[in-house]
């Protein structure tokens, strides 16, 4: 018989660790591409513009995670698991093309060769996002999901935290092989560990292990019975409003990720390490503080929690526009900074509960890949617009379009009506879903 405590439908710890450590995972290329790469291209002196288009290039197979949602729901190795086949798969991707970054040697005179690495990286790590949140659903009773999405974006944070943090450091001193190296190992590690946990009790390890699929999995639908289903669901009017959230709130991470480390480096004069330091030690605060949100997020649900975080974002980039004098105060500037780098992960675990609280069991993979990609077309499209607003704005004015984008947000979250708790989004005429969901889980 097969230890409990390595299986996630038995083990609420196991759940809650294994969502942690997937999310890690993904922290990784996170920390290394998007934090730590473009504020060591800024201190190279390449331009805003292009630093832009990088991070627009690597975040766009986040924007189309919902062509794999599909696929994960139709082809499925039982025996193995719903999702875990695909997790694992996703896993090795990502550690065989973080090692290949290794072969850009000189990032600022490479731009085409990193954001062709950083895109594969990217594909990889978006796709095991993908079977993670589809496994999440599977297995996660509904009163766990606001813990759950709290530890998730906990292990999220911390990974790109630390990874910022070493890899900021690494690319001065050593240059980009020994930072792929690094990450590679990183990665590599957290695939043994799922190497070696079960989604239900006697299934198979490997392939070719001892084991037997569970009979509450069910065989995969059709393709047609996939989108028949998701049309039910995906085009309420809470869906569509989900989805305007979820696009304005990526709108705003992609905008605030490309001005952010080039504001640093260039206008406050931070060196590379400093910057990734930074986040480092914010990024650990703000998982913190998502950790602690995750059963308040139970109780008071999400909309209200991401609201308020929502509203003191907004507050904070208009106040950082209009006092253009305090910015020559080092004290201002890194309290400021710090408390950017703060709300992101609280924002983060608010949209993730929100969204999760709709999805059905039977096509989850493809119904949160869908609204996560949602989120991320946002977040490069945010890029992009930093990218072509940078040349005819100055930094005052860069701080204020970040703070109209927040309150796009708030308007849409005002138009996002809910009963209370966020797993009533879709009302009544959907209780016949939800009870759909709690006969998937148990």
């Amino acid at each position: 018989m097969h230890n409990p405590t390595w299986c996630m439908s038995t083990s609420a710890h196991t759940r809650y660790f294994t969502g942690a450590i997937a999310y890690f995972a993904q922290g990784i290329p996170k920390g290394l591409l998007h934090i730590a790469l473009p504020a060591w291209l800024a201190a190279e002196g390449v331009a805003p513009a292009e630093i832009a288009g990088y991070l627009g290039v690597i975040m766009l197979p986040w924007a189309f995670k919902l062509l794999v949602g599909p696929l994960m729901d139709h082809y499925e190795f039982l025996p193995m698991g719903k999702r875990r086949p695909w997790v694992l798969s996703m896993q090795l991707g990502m550690v065989i093309s973080l090692l290949g970054l290794g072969l850009v040697k000189d990032p600022a005179s490479q731009m085409s060769l990193l954001m062709v690495v950083g895109f594969v990286i990217n594909a990889f790590t978006a796709a095991q996002d993908v079977a993670v949140d589809g496994m999440a659903i599977d297995l996660v009773p509904l009163e766990e999901e606001g813990r759950l999405n709290s530890f998730m974006s906990f292990g999220k944070a911390v990974g790109w935290a630390a990874t910022s943090a070493v890899t900021g450091t690494l690319l001065v001193a050593y240059g980009t092989q020994v930072t792929a190296l690094v990450c590679t190992l990183s990665a590599a590690a957290i695939f043994v560990y799922l190497l070696l946990v079960r989604e239900r009790r006697n299934e198979r390890l490997l392939p070719w292990t001892s084991g037997e699929a569970s009979p509450k999995n069910e065989p995969p639908p059709s393709f047609r019975q996939v989108f028949s289903d998701l049309n039910h669901v995906l085009w309420s009017r809470p869906s569509l409003v989900m989805m305007l959230i979820m696009f304005m709130a990526g709108m705003f991470s992609g905008y605030g990720r490309a001005l952010m480390p080039i504001a640093a480096v260039q206008l406050f004069e931070f060196t590379t390490p400093q910057w990734s330091e930074l986040n480092a030690v914010m990024g650990f605060a703000g998982a913190g503080v998502a950790l602690f949100l995750g059963p308040i997020i139970d109780r008071r649900g999400a909309k209200s929690v991401m609201g308020l975080t929502i509203l003191l974002t907004g507050i904070h980039a208009f106040t950082l526009a209009f006092t253009q004098e305090m910015w020559s105060n080092d004290t201002y500037v890194l309290v400021m900074i710090s408390l950017w780098i703060l709300l992101l992960p609280i924002i983060m675990v608010c949209v993730l509960a929100l969204a999760m609280s709709i999805c059905t069991s039977g096509e989850s993979a493809t119904q949160f890949a869908i609204y996560m990609s949602v989120c991320n077309m946002g977040a490069t499209v945010g890029s992009l617009l930093y990218g072509s607003v940078s040349g005819i704005t100055n930094w005052s004015q860069n701080y204020a379009v970040m703070g109209l984008i927040v309150f796009l947000i708030l308007l849409s979250l005002l138009m996002y009506r809910t009963g209370g708790h966020p797993e009533k989004l879709l009302g009544t005429e959907n209780a016949d879903t939800r009870h759909i969901r709690e006969i998937h889980r148990h």
